[in-house]
């Protein structure tokens, strides 16, 4: 038996099949009420509608154009190049240490 937070029953625990009607309600409420959520979003779209201008479209960028002006260099600002620096540093020594471990360990033994 399954007790529904919800709906307090005087603390009696609900049976399952009042469990899933209680869910089959909730449901059906919850679907009552986006399909009128969307029809208010509907009418005020339309209420609300902006004229749609005859600007050119701006021009997408090409291949070529793409070739011309890196992407890369896009992200790369001076805090990148310091985060990427650090972390080069933080691997090499990482590996090091890792090195240092396995001829210790190669060598006690």
């Amino acid at each position: 038996m399954a007790i529904d937070d919800n709906h307090k029953n005087d603390g009696k625990p609900l049976t399952r099949e009042q469990y899933r009607k209680l869910k089959l309600q909730q449901e059906a409420d919850f679907e009552a009420r986006d399909k009128r959520r969307v029809q208010v979003e509907r009418e005020y779209a339309r209420k609300h509608q902006q004229p749609v201008s005859e600007a050119t479209p701006e021009p997408q960028e090409t291949t070529r154009a793409r070739e011309n002006h890196p992407a890369d260099d896009d992200f790369k600002t001076p805090r990148w190049h310091r985060i990427n620096r650090k972390l080069n540093w933080t691997i090499t020594i990482l590996i090091l240490l890792m090195v240092i471990v396995f001829l210790v360990l190669f060598f006690v033994n």
